[in-house]
């Protein structure tokens, strides 16, 4: 008994976390050099396991465990937090297959069967959020009648859910390390990024390092978490709001560094999509300025 008190006693202190951030370092410095090539599955007998859905489904539990902890202070119990987050995850998934696809037509026209291979990457956080969204008001309108939380509104529902959101994006995007993939153009930069040959796109062969890409936004999420995390109870109601507004900003700026954009004539699709959601946050957060009653 006392074994067990002294290992929860460690895993529930900073020392577990330290130790993480030391062990991520030093792979990323491995990866990073080329000393570390990384492999995108493992068989165990003849299954074979792709480390892009390990992180995948770590990257969700780890939302859902921290959106159940903060159910409570919403007003939810934890068996209509469980529904919800369910459905959310099911709707987000969808939604965020069904925007790469879309996205690239081209290519899925010519390879249908590769629509199913989700383990290769293409999981877009636009379609994750709008599927997402979508499975809310599914969930509120005919699975469930009016009830708390949702008597609140599906914003309430939102704002409970923002930070989650964070976490499993920045999560996420380990999976990205493995399957080399959302990476920048080729740099000489300190922190470059070793990317082997065949993961390469063909105009880029002669190129050994690149920006890291999908780090950049994992630094940028982590800085909105603690501005989300900061803002709490000040923007009330509009918690979501904040977070469409900081993450675009942050996508917008670095969607010109990423290799593997989707163009739509001369524009980058996904710049197209931050940029509009940039103006409907801030259209929303001042509407919502201005109809809200004086104290």
């Amino acid at each position: 008994m006392t074994k067990i008190k002294k290992l929860t006693k460690i895993t529930s202190s900073p020392f577990l976390f330290i130790l993480v951030i030391f062990i991520v370092f030093v792979i990323l410095l491995l990866v990073f050099s080329g000393q570390l090539i990384l492999s995108q599955s493992f068989y165990i007998g003849p299954l074979s396991i792709h480390y892009y859905g390990l992180i995948m489904a770590l990257a969700v539990g780890l939302a859902w465990i921290l959106a159940r902890r903060r159910a409570q202070k919403f007003g939810i119990d934890v068996k209509t937090a469980d529904d919800i987050i369910f459905y959310i995850i099911l709707g987000g998934f969808i939604g965020a297959r069904l925007y790469h696809v879309f996205s690239s037509t081209n290519y899925y026209w010519q390879h249908p069967i590769d629509i199913l291979k989700v383990w290769n990457g293409g999981l877009s956080i636009f379609g994750a959020v709008l599927g997402g969204l979508v499975a809310i008001y599914i969930f509120k309108r005919i699975i469930t009648p009016p009830s708390p939380p949702f008597n609140r509104g599906g914003e309430w529902v939102m704002n409970w859910l923002t930070p989650s959101l964070i976490v499993g994006q920045i999560i996420g995007r380990f999976g990205n390390l493995f399957n080399y993939e959302a990476f920048g153009y080729p740099t000489n930069l300190p922190w470059k990024m070793f990317v082997p040959w065949q993961f390469r796109p063909e105009q880029y062969q002669n190129a050994n390092f690149f920006h890291p890409w999908f780090l950049y936004e994992q630094i940028g999420l982590i800085a909105i978490f603690f501005i989300i995390s900061r803002l709490g109870k000040q923007v009330k109601g509009d918690l979501f709001i904040y977070y469409v507004l900081l993450y675009n900003i942050l996508r917008f700026a670095l969607e010109f560094l990423r290799i593997d954009s989707v163009f739509f004539g001369n524009l980058r699709l996904n710049s197209i999509s931050s940029a509009l959601l940039v103006f409907l946050a801030i259209v929303l957060l001042i509407t919502r300025k201005k109809h809200e009653k004086p104290a």
